[in-house]
């Protein structure tokens, strides 16, 4: 198909699309500009109108990855504002959700051994310290949640430990159906989460 006969409207993020399914199913040493065109349905040379090569595309897809992993973590502190230990308990919650609709995602901003490494480093100094990152988000949330008991027995190191180790290691049992469970996921992680917040603040 002739670049000409291309009506997708916007080929930028069609090529991250199309570039994040590849590079989840072929690895980073599979993936190429010209194999996404394909996918696209343009010339091999229309994704060089958007990025230099596939090192600049990959930078796309994560940083896409990281917005809409953002949005979601954003979503469930915007929806408990004054409330700090709800909003860590829903971001939580946010965070397996995304993960396990969106198990590519998953693998590349954590699982990957991509030769690109940078892609997988989703605490990368100091890129993760910046407003918009979810990592920021999260620390932001933690921090909230530790101001605001002041009974609180745990730091707030202790506290990021904890809950992400919690919501990271359910995130990756459930996309990854190591489990089979007989409740549906997000119904057994509230429970869970409210039995954490007792162990918390106990």
């Amino acid at each position: 198909m002739s670049d000409n006969n291309y009506h997708h409207g916007d080929l930028k993020a069609e090529l991250i699309r199309e570039g994040l399914l590849l590079l989840d199913k072929e690895g980073y040493d599979g993936l190429s500009l010209r194999k996404v065109a394909k996918a696209c349905g343009v010339s091999q040379t229309a994704p060089y109108r958007h990025f230099k090569d596939k090192n600049e595309l990959v930078e796309a897809i994560k940083a896409e990855a990281l917005s809409n992993f953002n949005k979601h973590l954003e979503q469930a502190v915007d929806a408990y504002p004054d409330d700090p230990e709800k909003q860590l308990s829903e971001m939580g919650i946010a965070y397996i959700k995304f993960f396990v609709e969106n198990p590519e995602y998953l693998r590349l901003l954590f699982l990957s051994n991509y030769q690109n490494k940078s892609c997988a480093d989703f605490t990368n100094q100091p890129e993760h310290l910046t407003s918009g990152h979810p990592f920021k988000t999260y620390l932001n949330a933690v921090e909230r949640y530790y101001k605001s008991d002041t009974n609180q027995p745990l730091e707030p190191d202790e506290i990021m430990l904890y809950s992400w180790g919690l919501v990271h290691g359910i995130a990756i049992l459930v996309a990854n159906n190591e489990v089979k469970l007989q409740k549906d996921y997000l119904t057994i992680v509230r429970k869970l989460f409210e039995m954490g917040n007792n162990t918390i603040q106990s």
